[in-house]
């Protein structure tokens, strides 16, 4: 890249595994560069957050440099808030750059402060990490965040599982992938509950219900249901029913509707999606397991079983941030230019 776009830039040839998000397509994923700069403004809007810089330009003269980054509902569980840029403070941030090169919106992975701190951008950003919440559950009903770990490798780990060529060409055509993506609307289950943004469990002896700070995302869990309805209407989350195993909760769901990414990462689901959960609290008190085993012959030649760890975050706060249509298309946009 052109110096223009910022004092330093810095290129490795790292690789970096593709993810969920669905504008990360228009940036060069295996290419990080550094960028310096003031920054001038910030929306602070979902699904996205976008910085705008002011770097040296052509012969000398000031040039902006808009950087997007990952959501609040992400974000704040890895320390980032609304106060932590103001107008004005010099940054260097650590990017992906756009694939139609310079002068072009960039995908902000960190940003370090000229006091030394660190903030992540984006879940594959790295960064700072909040301190260990002492707090200690003794129920799963509560805050939880799915680690970051857990996420990174689960996408890294999707580009194994065992597709038909209907699943195969699904995670080909990543344009029907970003326009779905663009909709404003929810992720389904399972790939909902592993991405590490904050949800709240409220567990009662008749229904446990989840609510998530993305998308105005929810699911409803009937734990007085021995099977399900013979009629079901299909839906995004489909119809789940639970029980307990010990200190296990134990969740089949069924009847959900055909989704372009149902299953995930751009593998599509049909009808015949069938999900097995089993979640539990630790020992620690401060963590709990999620396994999944997912089933769809429309894109699985078999099933896929995969876990993640979820933190316990009494400390957290929804972000209050409503998807904004603008800003969610924007990258398509964008793209089309």
């Amino acid at each position: 890249m052109r110096t223009y776009l910022a004092v330093i830039v810095t290129v490795v040839g790292a690789s970096a595994p593709a993810s969920a998000h669905h504008s990360r397509a228009a940036f060069d994923t295996t290419v990080e560069v550094t960028i310096e700069g003031v920054i001038v403004d910030m929306l602070w809007a979902n699904p996205h957050i976008y910085m705008t810089l002011e770097v040296p330009g052509p012969e000398g003269r000031p040039a902006r440099q808009q950087v997007e980054i990952g959501p609040l509902s992400t974000l704040g569980p890895l320390g980032l808030s609304r106060d932590s840029f103001v107008a004005g403070e010099r940054v260097t941030i650590r990017a992906n750059p756009n694939r139609r090169g310079p002068g072009h919106t960039v995908v902000g992975l960190a940003a370090t402060k000229s006091d030394g701190s660190v903030y992540p951008l984006h879940v594959f950003g790295g960064g700072d990490r909040p301190a260990p919440v002492a707090r200690r559950a003794d129920s799963l009903s509560g805050n939880w965040v799915p680690t970051t770990q857990g996420w990174q490798a689960l996408v890294q780990g999707s580009r194994s599982w065992p597709l038909t060529e209907v699943g195969r060409q699904g995670v080909a055509d990543t344009v029907s992938q970003q326009r779905s993506q663009a909709e404003c609307a929810p992720w389904a289950v399972p790939v909902f509950m592993t991405f590490p943004a904050l949800f709240t469990v409220d567990a009662q002896p008749d229904v446990v219900t989840i609510r998530f700070d993305w998308m105005n995302g929810a699911r409803t869990i009937y734990m007085n249901l021995a099977e399900h309805p013979v009629s079901v209407a299909p839906s995004l989350q489909g119809h789940s029913i639970g029980r307990w195993d010990g200190a296990t909760l134990v969740v089949d769901t069924v009847g959900f509707a055909p989704h372009r990414e149902g299953v995930g990462f751009g593998v599509p689901s049909g009808e015949r999606k069938h999900l097995t959960e089993r979640i539990t609290l630790n020992d620690d008190g401060t963590s709990a397991t999620y396994e999944f085993t997912v089933e769809d012959p429309l894109s699985l030649t078999e099933p896929v079983t995969r876990s993640v760890q979820w933190a316990y975050r009494p400390d957290l706060e929804a972000s209050g941030q409503s998807c904004d249509p603008e800003v969610a298309t924007r990258f398509l946009r964008e793209l089309a230019e």
